[in-house]
């Protein structure tokens, strides 16, 4: 991977620990603009997934049918939530948390297969790419199902899932470096 992606990699990383910061400590901040940020996430990671996608085009067994589809996905998800006629909280919190736990489920099931097999990954990034995955699912779980229940935690879940994203995108930074 050249030099210009891992740099991309990190920019991304620390802009979504700040974000993820800003929306733990400053709830009412986070919750007043809320779509936007969410918007602003889904647009990075959708540029994030395009430009991974040209970096790697070259490589026979890089899975580009999913990271192009996920990319496009999320491309077209921050229209839906910025234009949506429907943009209720339960719209928008169903929407997002279904997003990604089907994000959660691609990265770590769908690796098993000829589109996106695991040949001549290094270890490291497999464990990664599982752990994202997880934490996908996990937290697309937490915010389908919280505002369900009746909890406020919304708000709160999103801003450590971005902590969380931007930690794993430094990590996969300095992991993907030393190869």
């Amino acid at each position: 991977m050249n030099k210009k992606m891992h740099s991309f990699f990190l920019i991304l990383g620390i802009a979504y620990v700040l974000i993820g910061a800003l929306g733990i400590s400053s709830l009412n901040f986070f919750m007043d603009h809320v779509e936007y940020i969410v918007c602003a996430v889904l647009f990075l990671n959708g540029i994030n997934h395009l430009i991974y996608l040209t970096s790697r085009r070259k490589d026979p067994y890089f899975h580009w049918g999913v990271i192009l589809l996920e990319g496009i996905i999320e491309l077209i998800s921050v229209g839906i939530i910025l234009l949506s006629p429907f943009s209720s909280p339960l719209f928008f919190t169903t929407y997002l948390g279904g997003l990604l736990c089907l994000k959660g489920l691609i990265l770590t099931l769908g690796r098993d297969n000829k589109l996106t097999a695991w040949e001549n990954t290094h270890t490291k990034v497999r464990v990664l790419v599982v752990v994202k995955g997880l934490l996908h699912f996990l937290f697309g779980s937490l915010i389908i199902l919280l505002p369900i229940i009746g909890s406020n935690a919304y708000y709160n879940i999103l801003g450590w899932y971005i902590l969380f994203l931007g930690i794993h995108f430094v990590t996969y930074e300095y992991t993907t470096k030393e190869n």
